[in-house]
């Protein structure tokens, strides 16, 4: 018979063990969660400091200038890191001349994202300094988000979780540094900052990703890039536009419309659900990998499993803490940003029904991408652009700036009710989908 005292021990070193690996090699889920909530924590708070110093109608100006960049950076997102995350999933590696060509690429691909933002700024009458730092902040963005996600496609996340808490402890340092000395920061001054934060924090890597140009500018293979990338980005990219006018162009119409204070309003509730949109942001690092792989491994059956369990595991905690933001919308509002924005808590709990309607959007969106298949994204997103744009005036005409959230919230609904639609029909045997009567 075993002595227990003998085993106690034992059981001690094995735990201890277990902690010691977990800390040298931590689980990837865990790791990009933490990256995520470092990346969503920060502009959580920059958000909040940018609301209380430029007052709700300037927060509104600086929320159509973001609302631009977004722009910019989907464009990127759909023609670089997109495809280079399923295709590291579907070949399980990422060679160092692969890796330099992607951060050529996104260099590259800033060009044309600046003409839209210098092009859609001056459409709204901002001025030069904050054309040239709008087109600034939008290259550090991009070239940070690239960072972050190859490091984690070559399963090097730590690095990216230090370089994005390099960034998140440095702006409050420089800020506050640039307020000992007395001077002030104006919304262009905000901007050139998160730019330069941006800039410096990811400077390592843009060396140590970018060493291989320098030794061999010969490897860099924009044309192998592009031969990978199009066949999943020609759907992606279609995609970027009509996102864009799903709801970003609802978001600029409602500020155009109704007024900056109230783009202000929205800008702030969004900023709330932000903090459980991180949830969903950081399964970008893994889960389009690891769905990747479960079906090149498993199957439909093993695609389908994954995702269902992943669903659950998010779903439950999403759930319960929108439900603690959204009830008391009023006060959280006015506890974090100021009494100006209590008015705004119906966007709150409009926004927070929408962010749950997106949590099953993605998930059955990477059904599609992991089997490669983006034309039905695109499809349904078409769809959702058509609703949200038809319901957008009669609902605004309703409820205001509430009713501009609810018609977006719309058309995310009606794009995941057509996915999950085609989904069941893919689900089907070949005979029973032709037949006539289907």
């Amino acid at each position: 018979m075993p002595d227990p005292h003998a085993a106690a021990p034992s059981r001690r070193a094995g735990l201890r063990q277990r902690a010691a690996g977990l800390v040298r090699r931590p689980p990837a889920a865990l790791v990009s969660l933490a990256d995520q909530g470092v990346v969503s924590g920060f502009g959580f708070a920059s958000g909040i400091v940018a609301a209380r110093l430029l007052g709700i109608a300037e927060f509104g100006h600086f929320a159509m200038i973001l609302i631009v960049l977004a722009f910019a950076q989907a464009l990127h997102n759909a023609l670089i890191t997109a495809p280079m995350m399923t295709l590291v999933g579907a070949r399980s590696g990422v060679s160092q001349a692969y890796a330099a060509s992607i951060l050529v690429g996104a260099v590259l691909l800033s060009g044309p994202g600046a003409v839209f933002v210098v092009i859609a700024l001056m459409i709204g009458g901002m001025s030069g300094e904050t054309l040239v730092a709008a087109c600034a902040l939008m290259l550090a963005q991009n070239l940070q988000f690239t960072l972050r996600r190859l490091r984690f496609a070559q399963g090097r996340g730590m690095q990216a979780l230090l370089m994005d808490f390099a960034r998140a402890a440095s702006f409050p340092l420089v800020a506050g540094a640039i307020w000992l000395n007395g001077a002030t920061i104006d919304g262009n001054g905000f901007v050139w900052l998160l730019a330069a934060t941006s800039f410096a924090t990811c400077l390592p890597l843009i060396v140590s990703v970018g060493r291989p140009i320098l030794n061999r500018p010969g490897s860099v293979q924009i044309g192998t890039v592009l031969r990978r990338h199009v066949p999943l980005g020609r759907w992606l990219l279609p995609v970027v536009f009509v996102t864009f006018v799903q709801e970003q162009l609802v978001w600029l119409v409602a500020g155009a419309t109704l007024g900056l204070e109230a783009l202000g309003g929205l800008r702030a509730a969004q900023y709330l659900v932000g903090t459980v949109l991180l949830l969903l942001s950081a399964t970008e690092n893994v889960l389009p990998v690891v769905a990747a792989r479960a079906y090149a491994e498993g199957g439909e059956t093993a695609l389908r499993a994954y995702l269902a369990r992943t669903g659950m595991k998010l779903g439950l905690p999403i759930a319960a803490i929108l439900a603690v933001l959204s009830i008391p919308g009023e006060t959280w509002l006015t506890l974090i940003f100021g009494p100006d924005y209590a008015i705004y808590a119906n966007c709150l709990r409009v926004l927070s029904l929408s962010v749950m309607v997106v949590l099953v959007r993605d998930l059955t969106t990477n059904y599609f991408r992991a089997k490669q298949n983006t034309r039905v994204v695109f499809e349904s997103l078409c769809l959702s652009m058509v609703v949200s744009v038809a319901l957008a005036a009669p609902l605004m005409a309703y409820a205001g700036v509430s009713g501009a959230a609810a018609a977006v919230g719309a058309g995310h609904l009606a794009s995941l009710v057509y996915l999950a639609w085609t989904a069941r029909r893919h689900a089907l045997p070949a005979e029973v989908r032709l037949s006539p009567g289907r």
